[in-house]
């Protein structure tokens, strides 16, 4: 994979060698798929005139998205250590193999995390469906149970700069606070920073 790829499915998805990616993945039926379908058909009304307007539609649109798995207060497996811990071995997995992980949140219905691909050989949907494929199977197993635990689907976003990539860190890190589970983002047990980076919030 050696050039920009774009491909849509529920989600708009561009995959860009060489670059950081936030991704946020999501239990199999957190959100239902017709406040999906309407938040959808509200930003694909709106027709902006530059990159900027994109780029903040696209946010805004993201940031309703989050909201709405806030809100799904019973499927929330996901906070449970043992489970948790799962997703965080699958994610570590890959650090240093297929991307640089920068960090990560596992909340109650969903994951965001945040990684650099440092080659053109490794393609998100591959990587992905290695965490999430691995994880279900290992969930599946402490469940005693058969099925899809994840949403085939992630949310993709390229970083743009420098100051985008500490945005979403400090957006992924306070994610908990958001929700209300914790008054400090280091109080949450299911978040992980890479030592290289230096944050106080």
């Amino acid at each position: 994979m050696n050039a920009i790829h774009f491909h849509r499915r529920n989600l708009p998805h561009i995959y860009k060698p060489f670059s950081s990616y936030f991704i946020t993945f999501r239990l199999k039926g957190s959100l239902p798929l017709q406040k999906l379908y309407e938040l959808k058909q509200k930003y694909d009304r709106l027709e902006p005139k530059t990159k900027e307007e994109k780029y903040e539609n696209l946010r805004n649109f993201f940031v309703e998205y989050d909201e709405l798995l806030h809100k799904n207060k019973n499927l929330i497996f996901l906070k449970e250590k043992q489970i948790a811990e799962i997703v965080k071995s699958c994610i570590h997995y890959y650090d240093g193999k297929k991307y640089n992980l920068f960090c990560f949140t596992i909340m109650p219905n969903h994951v965001h995390q945040i990684f650099h691909l440092p080659n053109d050989k490794d393609c998100i949907s591959d990587i992905m469906k290695g965490i999430k494929g691995y994880s279900a199977y290992q969930i599946n197993k402490v469940f005693n149970k058969k099925g899809g635990v994840w949403q085939e689907e992630s949310y993709d976003h390229i970083v743009r700069d420098e100051d985008e990539l500490f945005a979403l860190i400090e957006y992924t890190l306070m994610n908990p606070v958001k929700a209300g589970l914790v008054e400090n983002w280091k109080d949450w047990e299911h978040s992980y920073l890479a030592e290289n980076f230096k944050w106080e919030l």
